[in-house]
């Protein structure tokens, strides 16, 4: 008996059926596979978009709340146990979250401001946004970090820069 080679005159019709088979099972297991993929890629990108519209909530409860003074809206944004850190004359300032919310208006008057979210990321339960809010005289650029509590997502942190705008003469 030689190796490899076959005995019988049909072996290699047979060897060539085989291959088929083998090949056509490969490719359905490989379409499965992909099929599979595209839809766990669809239930996350749905996923991912429904958490980006709760933290744009979020967000807004705290650009709403502040554009139109409503400290209540305001405050749903925040953990009160976060911190806002801010440069003032070359000095770090830090101010919980619990603080800053009690020092905003509740006079249901709108003031005159822009403002703009940038950007979101979303990492697990932790997320981070940009924001600008433009006034006629200052700019600012809030960078907010977000985690995922119990009761939703919430501002955790807040930095913030403020950039002067001069008048174009």
């Amino acid at each position: 008996m030689m190796k490899g080679k076959c005995l019988v005159s049909n072996c290699s019709i047979f060897m060539f059926h085989h291959k088929a088979f083998v090949m056509k099972k490969i490719f359905f297991a490989g379409a499965v596979v992909f099929l599979l993929c595209l839809l766990i890629n669809t239930a996350n990108a749905q996923s991912d978009k429904n958490t980006v519209r709760e933290i744009e909530t979020v967000l807004n409860y705290y650009l709403d709340g502040g554009t139109n003074g409503d400290s209540l809206m305001f405050s749903k944004a925040f953990l009160p146990e976060g911190l806002m850190l801010f440069m003032r004359n070359d000095s770090l300032q830090v101010i919980s979250l619990k603080d800053f919310m009690a020092r905003a208006r509740n006079n249901g008057q709108k003031t005159n401001r822009s403002t703009k979210i940038e950007s979101i990321e979303v990492f697990g339960d932790a997320a981070m946004a940009k924001l600008t809010i433009d006034f006629p005289t200052a700019r600012l650029h809030d960078i907010m970090s977000l985690l995922k509590t119990k009761d939703g997502w919430k501002i955790a942190g807040k930095i913030f820069s403020r950039e002067v705008i001069t008048a174009a003469k």
